[in-house]
């Protein structure tokens, strides 16, 4: 019996796409690795050095959890799953502050003038703050 024969039909889709997803990451992770670490951190602000610390780390336990399940263990059993909600989570964390860095500034004494002007009726003493 040959090895063709031995292998599912039905999962040789499956274990290609999985073959070139993982000559993709290789060609990626060669492109990250043709420089040193320290030298791509240096450039980058804190901010971007989180995004790069969050990246690796997702990327890190995204791979030793397709390496359990192409064992046939459980990721789960092995707390990989835990690990990866803590990395999203710290993620969104991340994208919370750019939003905030983000988001309109309110000048609080411009917002009080104009309140107390929109109260002021005719004929009354003007609203002070």
């Amino acid at each position: 019996m040959s090895q063709s024969e031995d292998f599912p039909e039905e999962l040789s889709d499956t274990v290609k796409n999985f073959h070139g997803s993982l000559g993709d990451l290789q060609s990626k992770l060669d492109l990250m690795l043709s420089q040193p670490r320290t030298d791509l951190y240096d450039k980058l602000d804190p901010m971007g050095k989180a995004k790069m610390d969050l990246v690796s780390a997702y990327a890190i336990n995204s791979l030793f959890w397709m390496l359990l399940k192409t064992m046939g263990e459980n990721p789960g059993a092995a707390d990989v799953k835990k690990e990866l909600d803590r990395v999203k989570e710290a993620m969104m964390r991340c994208k919370e502050i750019q939003d905030r860095a983000k988001r309109g500034r309110v000048n609080q004494g411009a917002a009080k003038r104009l309140v107390s002007s929109g109260l002021w009726e005719p004929g009354k003493s003007k609203i002070r703050p």
